[in-house]
C-alpha cells in the first residue's frame, strides 16, 4: 500500500484516552476499540447495540475522527471502512505533514 512513514504519532496512553471518552458518551450504541497502531495509521473496531439497526452509524468514524485531532492535534483521514457482520473496521491514516 506504500504508505510515507510518519515520524509522530499519537502516544499509546493518549489513544486509551481518546478511546474511554468517545465510549463514555456513546456505549452501548457504539464502541471503539483500538486494534492496531502503525507507524502512521490506526485501525479501529465500531461495535454496539446499534450497529445494525441505526441509520448514520458512521457517523461516530467521523466523530472518532475528529477526538483524534481534538486531543492530538493530528490529522487523520477514513482510508478503509470494512463491515463484518456486526461490526465495523476501520482505517484511519495520519495526514501527511506539508
Amino acid at each position: 500500500m506504500g504508505f510515507v512513514k510518519i515520524v509522530k504519532m499519537i502516544d499509546k496512553n493518549l489513544l486509551e484516552k481518546i478511546k474511554e471518552e468517545f465510549n463514555s458518551l456513546r456505549q452501548p450504541e457504539c464502541y471503539a476499540e483500538i486494534k492496531e497502531i502503525g507507524d502512521d495509521y490506526l485501525v479501529v473496531e465500531f461495535s454496539g447495540t446499534k450497529v445494525n439497526l441505526a441509520c448514520c452509524f458512521d457517523e461516530n468514524f467521523v466523530d472518532f475522527q475528529y477526538y483524534l485531532k481534538d486531543f492530538s492535534n493530528l490529522e487523520f483521514l477514513i482510508d478503509e471502512v470494512k463491515r463484518e457482520s456486526d461490526k465495523f473496521i476501520i482505517k484511519y491514516i495520519k495526514k501527511e505533514e506539508k
